[in-house]
């Protein structure tokens, strides 16, 4: 019996519709035309395989963390005063 319709449900609205009236979705889903959902064409692009792997390679150092003392002294202490006199070298 060829082209008999029923009635059926979508699966996305739950709303009745002639079978016939419903289509089979990509995801395995019967819906109606108004919630059909056509495969986004990103799903089938070619994705390039990697380079070759190197040969060898190692893991990453631990990172290494060093104390540092702080002593105080005048060495390398930034003078704060203004410069009194002139700067003229006699040119």
């Amino acid at each position: 019996m060829a082209g008999k319709v029923w009635s059926a449900i979508c699966d996305r609205c739950g709303f009745e519709y002639p079978s016939d009236q419903l289509k089979k979705e990509w995801t395995g889903l019967m819906v109606c035309e108004a919630d059909f959902d056509h495969r986004h064409p990103q799903d089938f692009a070619k994705i390039p395989r990697p380079e070759k792997p190197l040969p060898w390679t190692r893991p990453e150092a631990p990172d290494s963390f060093v104390s540092v003392s702080y002593i105080a002294t005048t060495e390398g202490v930034q003078e704060t005063t203004n410069p009194s006199g002139t700067f003229d070298n006699g040119l």
